[in-house]
């Protein structure tokens, strides 16, 4: 038997202004806050006795600890806003392999210098002389 009539509901009625707005501006506001509350438990903690504990993450916090043999070299990018902000880039060549992410760091000039401090110097070469 067929109906006389079907009714269903209108889409419209998902769609109401308070859940454009939630959609937004809300759900942004919370990823924002997200975010920040991520990047504020990043942390790099550098040791004399050569090693390095990189932590960081909000659910699921991990820890890593790496062995700091020396650097070799180390250079920064900053874009204007990071130079207007004080953040930026700071690449690392070091003996072995480099495991810590050092991007958007803040203030990467007084990390830079401090890596300028631990850099291998090579050795001198010895002349031979022959009398």
């Amino acid at each position: 038997m067929k109906p006389n009539l079907v009714v269903t509901r209108s889409v419209f009625s998902v769609i109401s202004f308070w859940r454009i707005l939630s959609c937004i501006f809300i759900i942004p506001i919370f990823i924002l806050i997200f975010r920040i509350i991520k990047v504020k438990k990043y942390r790099i903690e550098f040791y004399d006795d050569k090693y390095i504990i990189y932590s960081g993450g909000i659910f699921s916090t991990r820890k890593q600890q790496s062995v700091f043999l020396g650097v070799t070299y180390t250079s920064i990018k900053q874009s204007l806003h990071g130079r207007i902000f004080n953040y930026g880039h700071v690449f690392v060549d070091c003996v072995g392999r480099w495991d810590v992410d050092t991007t958007y760091i803040k203030n990467p000039k007084k990390l830079d210098a401090y890596l300028q401090t631990k850099i291998v110097k090579a050795p001198a070469t010895r002349q031979v002389v022959q009398i």
